[in-house]
């Protein structure tokens, strides 16, 4: 897509991306007071914090476009600036600081392992999905170049191949990215998926070792690692959204394994807006998640918390309603998103999806999506493998409706779209081996 880097260049355009990665964690960490709880370790923190700056800015962008405003660097660079200072001077009472752990353990060396070689591979653009190139990144060159999201170029009838209709943060942030860099790396922007990577283990280091077992924690922690690293190398995932989902899916893991509160609502609502400013398949998500959080306050508290409905839903909306006024606005929804049920081809899709499953990216773990309906079965993580199983069945619905080539449709996306569910399941399943079932 790019002449070839020079060592100089392409460090200058990696320490863009990590500049970006700080200031949106940075701007995040201003709402602290409102989207963490005393409990919440400072590597989870960081992530929620990165998420929250991560949609801020999105909507920054989203506000710029509406008002015709190019992306100027600078421009960029001031009003993340004045945001932050705004939601320092404005925001919520901060939350009380937290020290980063010390006690790393062998799964911690095993999942850094796993990053290292996976950041190998996706810097040297061995690992880099097809799709960054007639996709995600496609579009994010584009952005660069156009100093903004080009809806004129995206409603273009032979653009059908790029997704017009997808939500655009990640090539957002590909775009943002190569503008604080003055050119667009590809190497460098594989950073992004190598940072969603970190973010997951972030999470899953902590949610099983609120269980007292620290030896579960680390196994968990390093079969993730590997697990993650092994798919997203063998299965080509740099450059992709898959890893945005997953993590989106991780983050609301521990709020819906405690009962609901009020930093677990707000964490849920930003892991549902993160989905749905994603991809597309993350919409259904959002609303997954932030119906199955609002459900189990209903049924905690017997009342309609119109709060808690507000931070459940402000975030998918504020980031879904722009979305779809464009999408409409510009005719960018795809006739090949939907289309009549087909009973009849579930003679096609279930030998197909059988034949995904034995993808040998998986090496076998690919099962590990059935953990779904097993999580129903203890009280504590029902909520985790009722979204998850959820989210299978309308993947599994879109099968039956797509007019498209049903068996090539299945083959070529089944694989990746277990992705955005098994890390999920294995953290919520190890924390469920130490609960025994109470009852519904």
């Amino acid at each position: 897509m790019t002449a070839p880097p020079s060592l100089l260049s392409g460090l200058i355009a990696a320490a863009a991306v990590l500049v970006l990665l700080a200031l949106l964690a940075v701007l995040g960490s201003r709402f602290s007071g409102a989207l963490v709880r005393s409990g919440d370790g400072a590597l989870f923190r960081w992530v929620v914090y990165g998420m929250a700056g991560s949609l801020v800015a999105h909507l920054l962008l989203t506000g710029l476009d509406a008002a015709g405003v190019p992306w100027h660097p600078a421009l960029l660079a001031g009003l993340l600036a004045a945001a932050i200072a705004l939601a320092h001077r404005f925001g919520p009472e901060r939350a009380e600081r937290t020290r980063l752990p010390s006690d790393l353990g062998w799964g911690d060396g095993v999942a850094l392992l796993a990053v290292l070689v996976f950041a190998c591979t996706a810097w040297t653009l061995w690992s880099t999905t097809p799709d960054f190139v007639y996709h995600w990144g496609h579009k994010g060159q584009r952005f660069f170049l156009h100093q903004g999201v080009d809806y004129a170029w995206l409603a273009r009838p032979w653009n059908w191949v790029l997704h017009p209709d997808y939500p655009n943060l990640l090539p957002e942030l590909y775009a943002v990215s190569a503008l604080f860099a003055g050119r667009f790396e590809p190497s460098a922007l594989m950073l992004w998926s190598v940072a969603f990577f970190l973010q997951m283990l972030a999470v899953a280091r902590e949610v099983p070792g609120e269980t007292g077992d620290r030896r579960l924690a680390q196994m968990v922690l390093a079969t993730l690692g590997l697990l993650a690293a092994f798919y997203g190398m063998g299965h080509l995932l740099a450059g992709a959204a898959e890893w945005m989902i997953a993590l989106a899916f991780l983050t609301a893991v521990p709020a819906l394994l405690r009962p609901p509160d009020r930093a677990g609502d707000w964490q849920v609502g930003l892991a549902a807006a993160f989905a749905a400013a994603s991809k597309i398949e993350g919409a259904p998500f959002a609303l997954l998640l932030a119906g199955t959080q609002l459900v189990r306050r209903l049924a905690a508290e017997r009342r309609l918390d119109l709060h808690a409905m507000l931070r459940l839903g402000l975030p998918a909306a504020a980031v879904g309603a722009p979305w779809l006024g464009r999408v409409f606005h510009h005719d960018l929804f795809l006739g090949s998103n939907s289309g009549t049920f087909e009973l009849s081809r579930a003679k096609i899709i279930f030998p197909a999806v059988a034949e995904a499953l034995a993808d040998p990216a998986w090496h076998g773990l690919s099962w590990l999506v059935l953990l779904g309906p097993v999580l129903l079965l203890v009280r504590r993580t029902r909520p985790v493998g009722f979204v998850a199983t959820c989210q299978l069945l309308f993947y599994l619905y879109v099968y039956f409706t797509a007019p498209v080539d049903t068996r090539y449709y299945v083959l070529t996306s089944f694989s990746r779209l277990l992705f955005h569910l098994i890390p999920a399941l294995v953290v919520a399943a190890a924390v469920g081996m130490q609960q025994k079932d109470q009852g519904p």
